[in-house]
């Protein structure tokens, strides 16, 4: 019953048509006085035409009635009392801000649109048999009844920044002709009303129409509401967003990090006002011309307006420079139209484009609404995991919802492949660095997991307690700051920077392993050869995008050989070194600002900028291990399923071998080779032949006399008697043989006494 209804409003249209037609061609059929108000008249008479017509169809002109005002009252009535069954024209006429000219010229151009018949009739009556379509001069003709006033008025209605053609209600063909080039008045170009509008005189109250099919490629209709409190802001935000809709301050824009909820935030102002979300892509539309922009902006806040719509730009990836006529047309449609976009960053065009617009900054959310989003991902799943483990996992990484919800999904996947009956954070952890790991690997390397633990890292007493020290504050971080409060003393400067400097081999890097495991967070160490570039500008990009990540995604950041980038500023004497300091000047800000654990290593101390030294809260010297601590390095550095005599004397390989533990770990690993050469435990014999070979690859001066008591403990391995002091000095054998001859030596070179 409601689509016979519909249909039978909308013959009303064409209804209309034909009764402006009659009355046009009635009123060119009488003698006029003043010819002075009439545009043109006809070559035939208003009888000849009605006979020629109803030659065509007999009921085009039967039972129409006579409106001695040309239907003005008509068209009153449908916008200020219209019936409850066809309100489009005045829902058009309310929204568009419409005059009654523009709502005569859309219902005379929707009833064309509808019977092609009566089309035909309009080009009919004015006399233009070639055309298919419909003029703009044709409907002002008709229209204003043949009076020039009247005609210069509908004309205006027609003009290109009047509503009618700047919402594209109504199309208009292009001044020059596509064919021919050549140039066609405004009264000559053919018309007419855009589909999307039929559609919505047809559906008017339709919640679920789709987008106009122009725009469908760049924008999307979001359904369903959104609850500001359901949004995990902090209070301020939701404030700051509230005070945005009572004042209705738009356009506005939404800033923040990927994830963080700016489609939401406008998604819940939509719901407040009462409207759906419109959301489109403003980088996808600014791949097109200017005059397609145009044209499809045009459609976009039309079908805002037709869908009770609020719009809202998506700005993922903005080009950074725009053309000069895009800009134009950009300008245009933000000075006249309310709406919201939310970007990442601000590029230079944008911040003059929305220059006084009110800016508001969307965070991610803060560990209280991480917590709270875990519980939500997991609500109604069997394997839950504790609110112990969500609320570590929720204080060790800094995801927005999506990737929460993504994340819990992937731990789920992780439990069931390890028949667990409960997700644990073993598996929440391991989904969350699943989802980060990506997100640094061009610029930084994943370390692989240690097993070291602290109480294997030997270092000196001062230095140990240092160590210590870095220990406890990585641990109790979020503590201190976050629920004890210390976060609003300390604003910035809250992160965990350490600086490990000391001669090569001494053990950095593994302490920065042990940190990392100790903390169970990932160990990427930065590649300097992705991070340095050339271009101006370019490396400070990097480091942004390589701090940015590791705060997101709570990870450590390496900087081994750290004296390159950190190093000291110069006087400026050439280019290279201004923007050489500049480079330096920003990691002070961003070390500085990050949040996260970095570790530098350097084996040149001195070269570190002075400015690092204040910012960098511990600096750990690691020294060359004495002869002590390089036996226990010794011991330590043998795997505990590894073959081993019990009676080996480390002390005296670490007293009489003086080597970092880096290469003191070379050397045990080559006397686990020389074990399984020798099919045997692994022993004296070997760590000392694979020690001497170390000590030789670093050019290190070795003599074959070892010390009495290495001797003699090797003798003991083999089962041989100790030698005594007398024996040992025998068994010394000469730098030169007996078995070779004596050499001339130059007059006043002493000869060694002995046998020759």
């Amino acid at each position: 019953m409601t689509d016979e209804i519909t249909t039978q409003n909308l013959m009303s249209l064409v209804t209309f048509v034909q009764l402006k037609i009659r009355i046009y061609l009635e009123t060119a059929d009488k003698k006029l006085d003043n010819y002075d108000n009439v545009a043109s008249n006809f070559g035939m008479s208003a009888a000849e035409a009605v006979r020629e017509l109803k030659k065509v169809d007999s009921s085009l002109f039967l039972g129409l009635p006579r409106y001695d005002d040309g239907l003005r009252s008509y068209v009153v009535k449908w916008v200020e009392n219209p019936d409850a069954n066809f309100i489009g024209l005045a829902e058009l006429y309310a929204r568009f801000s419409l005059t009654i000219e523009d709502i005569e010229i859309l219902a005379f151009l929707a009833g064309c649109g509808i019977n092609p018949a009566v089309r035909e009739l309009c080009n009919f009556a004015v006399a233009d048999h070639g055309e298919t379509s419909i003029t703009v001069g044709a409907v002002c003709r008709i229209l204003a009844n043949q009076n020039q006033k009247k005609i210069d008025l509908y004309m205006d209605r027609f003009s290109y920044n009047a509503p009618l053609r700047r919402h594209c209600l109504v199309s208009v063909e292009k001044r020059v002709h596509p064919f021919n080039g050549f140039e066609r008045n405004l009264l000559n170009r053919q018309a007419i009303v855009a589909d999307r509008v039929l559609e919505f005189l047809k559906s008017p109250n339709q919640s679920d129409m789709p987008v106009d099919e122009a725009i469908s490629a760049y924008a999307t209709r979001v359904s369903g509401e959104v609850a500001l409190d359901k949004l995990h802001l902090v209070s301020y935000v939701q404030s700051a967003i509230l005070q945005l809709i009572r004042a209705q301050t738009f356009p506005a824009v939404l800033t923040g990090p990927a994830g963080a909820g700016k489609e939401k935030v406008a998604n819940a102002v939509a719901t407040i006002m009462g409207k759906n979300l419109l959301c489109a892509d403003l980088p996808s539309l600014l791949n097109l011309d200017a005059e397609l922009l145009q044209a499809r902006l045009s459609d976009l806040f039309r079908e805002a307006k037709l869908g009770n719509d609020f719009v809202y730009f998506r700005c993922s990836r903005l080009p950074e420079f725009i053309m000069g006529s895009q800009q134009i047309v950009l300008e245009t449609y933000f000075r006249r139209e309310q709406f919201m976009i939310g970007t990442e960053e601000m590029t230079m065009w944008l911040v003059q484009l929305t220059t006084g617009w009110p800016q508001l900054a969307i965070p991610l959310p803060n560990q209280t609404h991480r917590f709270e989003l875990w519980k939500e991902a997991f609500e109604g799943e069997k394997r839950t995991p504790s609110e112990d483990a969500m609320d570590a996992i929720s204080r060790r990484y800094e995801m927005s919802a999506p990737q929460i919800r993504q994340a819990a999904g992937e731990a789920k996947r992780l439990s069931i492949v390890a028949r667990r009956k409960k997700i644990d954070i073993t598996d929440l952890d391991k989904a969350c660095r699943t989802y980060f790991a990506h997100k640094l690997s061009d610029l930084a390397d994943l370390v692989p997991p240690s097993t070291f633990k602290p109480d294997q890292l030997i270092l000196p007493e001062a230095e140990r307690v240092k160590f210590d020290e870095v220990l406890l504050y990585a641990d109790a971080h979020d503590t201190i700051y976050s629920d004890w409060g210390f976060s609003e003393r300390f604003p910035y400067g809250r992160g965990l920077s350490v600086l490990f400097y000391g001669p090569p081999g001494t053990g950095k890097t593994m302490a920065a392993s042990i940190i990392a495991n100790y903390l169970g967070l990932d160990l990427f160490r930065v590649d300097l050869s992705r991070i340095m570039n050339r271009y101006v500008g370019e490396t400070e990009k990097n480091l942004a995008r390589v701090f940015d990540e590791a705060e997101r995604g709570r990870v450590m950041l390496l900087f081994d050989e750290a004296d390159a980038l950190f190093g000291k500023r110069t006087s400026v004497k050439s280019t290279n070194d201004k923007y050489a300091n500049l480079e330096v000047a920003y990691l002070l800000q961003r070390m500085e600002n990050f949040e996260g654990v970095t570790v530098l290593t350097t084996n040149l101390e001195g070269s570190i900028d002075d400015a690092f030294k204040r910012r960098i809260r511990y600096r750990i010297y690691f020294p060359m291990p004495d002869g002590k601590t390089r036996g226990r390095l010794f011991r330590s550095s043998i795997p505990k399923g590894a073959p081993m005599r019990d009676d080996i004397p480390f002390d005296l390989l670490g007293e009489h071998f003086e080597l970092s533990g880096g290469h003191i770990k070379q050397a045990v690993l080559k006397a686990a080779f020389y074990a399984k050469r020798d099919n045997c435990e692994i022993g004296l014999a070997q760590l000392t032949e694979a020690t001497v070979a170390e000590c030789r690859e670093l050019g290190m001066l070795m003599n074959d006399h070892l010390p009495r008591p290495l001797t003699n403990a090797l003798r003991a391995e083999k089962g041989l008697k100790p030698l005594t002091q007398e024996e040992y000095d025998r068994s010394y054998r000469p730098l030169i043989s007996s078995d070779l001859p004596l050499m001339d030596l130059p007059a006043g070179v002493p000869i060694p006494e002995g046998d020759y």
